[in-house]
């Protein structure tokens, strides 16, 4: 089977990627897609339900850290029952790509597994004040991709965008950067890209463990296939962010005022905390369904699917809950 892991910072457009693959190939093959999310409450996964692939959630945890075993449990069961001809990862938003890829690339896969896909989501209108922020977070991922795509150039400058794909290849020479909209690629392009990538080896795990030694992780030895296996904290602690997941009470919620309370999130002035991302699925009226989303700074709303219950995710560093959910209870309302 091929796996396909799809990573990048939140925000980045993951799942709109992802959705992007599903249309391609969907119809054609046998996929499932693993979807791990920052907190209790998770969002993707309803997403993703209902767009030719089977969705497995594992929300609360992270699949590169704290739920490492249950995600390689996972990858085995999913092996030996399901049979997918694909299988995509998507990891939460801060995990170190590396402990991901020493599990999936381990011999315990090798007679399952025929390919690996470690492709980035980058998000140009954030990439450069993120890598300036959290240097060795962004070069760890961006070492580990074998294919970057650059998202969300349609909301910057030319200029802007061609100086992010140069920061992204002098990191890592050796892949390509696609500069993409909407998560939008050439799948000849992408296809290209993908099969003249390097596959990992020996030396280029020992290069990681020799990063992550200088760095603020720690490297543990004797892995399922003699691989160092490198964890770097540079996850959820180390980026110092917290979720406060809400799966809310039935009733019918006014998208105008989601819209605006998404917006105080968004606002430096707003007593909630500095969120960095928030997303939601909110049933509207007339069984309707609304997905609102902050992300790079930006707030957007699309109608979805009906996920059963109206829920939300928000993270960010200090989220004061008691308001958030308040101004929350101020959402609810009938079509005017």
């Amino acid at each position: 089977m091929i796996v396909d892991i799809v990573f990048g910072f939140l925000g980045s457009g993951k799942t709109t990627f992802i959705l992007k693959i599903l249309e391609k190939w969907g119809s054609n093959e046998k996929i499932v897609v693993i979807v791990n999310e920052f907190g209790d409450v998770g969002i993707d996964g309803d997403l993703l339900t209902g767009w030719g692939g089977d969705v497995v959630e594992m929300p609360s945890g992270c699949i590169c850290c704290t739920l490492q075993a249950d995600f390689r449990m996972q990858m085995l069961d999913i092996s030996r029952t399901i049979h997918p001809d694909r299988v995509i990862v998507e990891p939460t938003g801060v995990a170190t790509i590396a402990q991901i890829r020493s599990i999936v690339e381990a011999e315990l896969f090798q007679d399952v597994i025929e390919v690996i896909n470690n492709v980035l989501i980058a998000d140009a209108t954030g990439f450069m004040g993120l890598y300036k922020a959290n240097r060795h977070f962004v070069e760890s991922q961006v070492r580990n991709a074998q294919l970057a795509l650059l998202n969300k150039c349609d909301r910057v400058d030319k200029r802007k965008a061609m100086v992010t794909k140069g920061a992204i290849s002098a990191i890592n020479p050796d892949i390509t950067v696609l500069m993409t909209e909407f998560g939008a690629v050439d799948w000849a392009d992408y296809n290209a890209a993908l099969s003249s990538a390097p596959r990992s080896g020996k030396d280029l795990w020992k290069a990681e463990a020799l990063s992550a030694s200088k760095g603020d992780g720690h490297i543990e030895f004797g892995g399922d296939d003699g691989k160092p296996q490198v964890h770097v904290h540079e996850g959820e602690d180390a980026l110092g962010y917290e979720s406060f997941g809400l799966t809310l009470d039935s009733g019918e919620y006014d998208r105008g005022k989601l819209e605006d309370f998404f917006s105080q999130l968004n606002s430096l002035d707003a007593p909630m905390g500095e969120v960095v991302r928030a997303k939601g699925i909110f049933r509207i009226y007339d069984e309707k369904w609304v997905l609102v989303e902050l992300a790079s700074g930006e707030i957007s709303s699309q109608s979805v699917k009906s996920s059963g219950q109206s829920k939300v995710s928000i993270i960010g560093r200090g989220l004061d809950r008691s308001r958030i959910g308040a101004a929350l209870d101020l959402c609810l309302g009938q079509k005017t």
